[in-house]
């Protein structure tokens, strides 16, 4: 449905009004189309006018749909894609957005179950600095999403803060396009495929969908064919299907993977403990030409068939649940030493392996003093949560739906549920430590009266620490070990 003369002409009238949100210091979206979001809607076709925050403004036509299996349950604040159409809306047109690389299909993260609404964009950003793609692209490597936050509103109605951001694909990741050999003859070269999916619902027994773009490769293990869509087919399935069906082994995964791309991973989802990352689940699975030759005398060539793993959906992290439910100082205490166990495939084929072990081990190292420090985190943090309520985002989307009769997941003050994740993550750090044998090369020591807590000092959950017998705790930031 093509959006008629009254709606686009709203959508225009809209921009005398975006100054009021925009001089607070956030972009605005404002998203236009006819009807309202709904579960199993169809793209509708409408118009994005995005104002940034130095009044610079982009207006497009576009399509918009909810994605997600959250997103349902949460219609007053919906996650939602957003395609960028030329005029007609036939064709895709690409455009840089709020600074980030130019393309037509973005996200809109609704965050509805995050209370701090941050948790998604805080991992990618330490993702993105603590590990990039085994080999060059166009955008430095990077190998996960890149996000700003924006308010948003949907034909007039304030939804509230949300991070619009790109998404993993074909150009992201550098994979060959498919090539054509001769009339109606194709060549598929990059593959890209996401677990997860929601288009087959008996995934009981291996299989497909109708249209072969979504794959149940054993009980319980069902992709999505992100690319080449175009081309689905059950020969498009086979190089998945053999590396999780026959190549169970240490061997096969060293061969076929890139084993710091496996442990840089690995580390980040116990580091901040990404509940819904465990298993197989919330990740893709890349090659760049399935058609190169793994044992090519030259590694170059050779590379190019390796898979590559690339994290997706991150907003359980950093002690967060899938269903908001934990917050004000209870977090998810899931010990590191059980994620390690559970860890997706192929990883849990090299997690015994004493070379994948001390990789393992180097990792956290680099990590504890770089992108993982308890330092870089709370920082991300506490800019994002400075962000947040300068410019006055916060307080409207708070009291937005507070009078709203239905309400997504927050928390009313936000300094203070910031301060508590950032001391739950000095905890986890800690923890982290431990499981590994690390330390700081100087260890403090604080002496307390037995039973008595001790200032700012909390446990390695996160709590206030009261301690009647010697223990660990954390102040400041450091380890103490007060007896």
């Amino acid at each position: 449905m093509r959006p008629n003369r009254k709606t686009l002409l709203t959508a225009l009238l809209l921009a005398t009004v975006c100054h009021i949100a925009w001089a607070a210091g956030m972009p605005v979206l404002r998203v236009t189309f006819d009807g309202t979001f709904t579960p199993d809607m169809a793209y509708a076709d409408g118009t994005m006018h995005l104002t940034d925050t130095d009044g610079t403004v982009v207006q497009l036509p576009a399509k918009f749909r909810i994605r997600g299996a959250t997103a349902r349950s949460y219609l007053m604040k919906p996650s939602f894609n957003m395609k960028l159409r030329t005029a007609d809306y036939t064709e895709e047109a690409d455009s840089s957005l709020l600074g980030m690389r130019s393309c037509s299909s973005w996200i809109l993260d609704g965050m509805a179950i995050d209370r701090i609404c941050m948790r998604n964009r805080v991992a990618f950003d330490i993702w993105n600095e603590f590990s990039r793609l085994p080999y060059d692209t166009d955008f430095g490597g990077r190998n996960g999403t890149e996000g700003r936050f924006v308010e948003v509103y949907v034909n007039s109605q304030y939804y509230g803060i949300y991070c619009l951001s790109d998404r993993i694909n074909r150009k992201l990741l550098n994979l060959k396009k498919a090539r054509e050999l001769s009339e109606g003859e194709w060549e598929v070269r990059g593959l890209l495929y996401k677990s997860g999916t929601q288009d087959i619902a008996n995934q009981n027994s291996p299989g497909y969908n109708d249209d072969y773009t979504a794959c149940t490769v054993e009980w319980h293990n069902a992709w999505e064919l992100t690319y080449p869509e175009d081309f689905a087919s059950p020969a498009v399935w086979e190089p998945l299907q053999t590396a999780i069906l026959q190549g169970r082994s240490a061997s096969y995964v060293r061969k076929y993977f890139f084993l710091d791309n496996l442990a840089e991973y690995q580390i980040h989802v116990m580091a901040l403990s990404i509940a819904d990352n465990w298993g197989n689940k919330n990740h893709f699975l890349s090659i760049r030409n399935v058609t190169k030759d793994i044992d090519d005398a030259d590694p170059t060539e050779a590379d190019r068939r390796r898979f590559v793993l690339t994290p997706w959906d991150l907003d359980t992290s950093l002690g967060g649940a899938y269903d908001g439910t934990y917050y004000d100082g209870t977090y998810s205490d899931w010990p590191v030493r059980d994620i390690q166990k559970n860890s997706p495939y192929p990883i849990c084929y090299v997690s015994g392996d004493s070379e994948y072990l001390a990789l393992l081990r180097q990792k956290w190292v680099e990590g504890r003093r770089g992108a993982l420090s308890a330092e870089n985190v709370r920082r991300k943090l506490e800019a994002y949560r400075d962000l947040f309520l300068q410019s006055g985002a916060w307080q409207r989307m708070v009291a937005h739906f507070d009078q709203s009769p239905t309400r997504p997941c927050y928390v009313s003050d936000l300094s203070r549920e910031v301060e508590l994740v950032a001391k739950w993550y000095e905890a986890r750090f800690c923890e982290m430590d431990a499981y590994f044998g690390t330390t700081d090369s100087i260890t403090d020591r604080l002496t307390s009266p037995s039973g008595t807590t001790v200032g700012t000092a909390y446990d390695l959950q996160g709590r206030p620490a009261v301690h009647p017998v010697p223990q660990i705790v954390i102040r400041g930031g450091k380890k103490y070990f007060t007896r």
